[in-house]
């Protein structure tokens, strides 16, 4: 005798899977969309939306397949007039700018013209293209195999970082000031260089600007050069402050470490928490008394209990003006952390401020980072000692990770061929510590 057979399993409709999808039921949507599409795959837009479901979950390795499928089945359809842009713009925001390229560009060519959508794609497109200046792609001889460039996240151009003051202990550079001469000098041999039609000077590394006691006119002799200038300090410095605001810097980022004494003092030994407050609310008396434009964000990197003091932060920045960027902190400098991961080094305590330790947020940082790409540190920036040497890139303090080189006798591209030569940087992309790209398909 025959077992019975277990009935047929009744299939949702399409209306009740839309319905849950418009419901907010995304999960028992996702579920619906993939039993019709078992049954009857040649339903475009089910795909179209069963990849949006997943895309908004930043499940972008099983979205952006049937995303893709469902544009080459059914790209005609008015519905994409709506959905292209979100797309672009998730991609965007999950920093998958290579594969939100190509839906932006979908989406500026189906915008009506007029419209007041086109403007903000056109804007979005130009700051995640490739740069014209870089060469699409790279052999690396350490890795014997071609890596490919992308479009840069920290600069939309190329950035020579400047360290003004050499006042790093574990590079065991002293604490110096650089010659305004040289720094003009170097800021001559950018411009006839012109690596890039307007790059970027950033007047900071692993220094302290507001120490150089001529940083206005080193500000003012950048803006007089036509190009964008850039600070970061810690703002834990009682001089020069009115000069930095009145030479208008267009770019002035706020280290803070913490909104309690204790958190200040605690993650950066000099930290001065009341005259950081009062040089905050100096910097936007003076920025208003010289009329100047400068953004000004606080980075404000989160320690262990750090996050309770974020809304007071967020208050401060929205009274004066300024932005706020919290962010969790991470181990610096690359060689540190390095010895850290090969077992080497001594303890050091600044690991148990952080609210996660780097065996836990590097793998997760690794496991969606691409291998296929260049760093970012090595291909789109230069960085300049406060002795007119070079070093390796923006991450590295030991003299070993110095390329060795003086800025104004080496023509760019030897610094260049130098940074690829360079054994850390091997070292570094071992253990996926390189500046690199999200990839997709690793995520979801």
């Amino acid at each position: 005798m025959n077992p019975p057979m277990n009935p047929p399993m009744r299939l949702p409709t399409v209306a009740h899977a839309v319905a849950l999808h418009e419901a907010g039921q995304t999960e028992a949507a996702a579920e619906a969309y993939q039993q019709l599409l078992a049954a009857d795959p040649r339903q475009p837009s089910l795909r179209h939306n069963l990849g949006l479901i997943h895309l908004h979950q930043r499940a972008t390795a099983r979205a952006l397949p049937l995303l893709e499928q469902a544009w080459a089945e059914d790209g005609a359809h008015d519905g994409w007039l709506q959905t292209l842009p979100v797309i672009g713009t998730v991609l965007c925001d999950m920093g998958l700018w290579e594969d939100a390229r190509r839906w932006l560009a979908r989406a500026a060519v189906r915008a009506p013209a007029g419209s007041q959508l086109a403007p903000a794609l056109s804007a979005t497109l130009r700051r995640i293209q490739p740069r014209d200046y870089l060469a699409p792609e790279v052999f690396d001889p350490l890795q014997a195999r071609t890596l490919l460039r992308y479009a840069p996240r920290e600069s939309d151009t190329y950035v020579y970082a400047i360290d003004v003051v050499g006042n790093s202990p574990a590079a065991e550079r002293p604490t110096e000031n650089m010659p305004v001469d040289l720094f003009e000098r170097i800021l001559d041999k950018i411009v006839a260089e012109r690596v890039a039609e307007r790059p970027a000077i950033w007047l900071f590394n692993q220094g302290e600007p507001q120490l150089h006691p001529a940083l206005g006119a080193l500000v003012r002799a950048v803006k007089q050069r036509g190009l964008p200038c850039h600070l970061s300090t810690h703002l834990n410095v009682n001089q020069g402050l009115r000069e930095l605001a009145q030479a208008k810097p267009d770019d002035l980022k706020i280290s803070l470490s913490g909104f309690t004494p204790e958190h200040c003092a605690g993650t950066y030994k000099r930290g001065d928490l009341p005259l950081v407050m009062a040089n905050l609310r100096l910097l936007r008396q003076w920025l208003d008394e010289a009329q100047a434009t400068t953004r000004v964000w606080v980075s404000h990197h989160l320690y262990k209990g750090g996050e309770a003091d974020i809304p007071a932060v967020k208050a401060l920045c929205d009274e004066l003006g300024f932005e706020h960027h919290p962010i969790a902190a991470v181990y610096q400098p690359l060689e540190r952390l390095v010895d850290l991961l090969d077992g080497r080094g001594t303890p050091d305590p600044v690991l148990t401020a952080l609210i996660e330790p780097p065996q836990v947020y590097l793998p997760r940082i690794v496991a969606t980072r691409s291998t296929r790409h260049d760093c970012e540190l090595r291909f789109n920036q230069t960085v300049i000692n406060h002795d007119g040497t070079v070093a390796l890139c923006s991450g590295v303090v030991d003299k070993t990770n110095m390329l060795g080189l003086g800025f104004i006798d080496t023509p760019q591209a030897e610094i260049e061929a130098a940074k690829y030569r360079h054994p850390f940087c091997a070292t570094c992309m071992k253990h996926g510590l390189c500046y690199s790209v999200r990839d997709a398909r690793k995520l979801g």
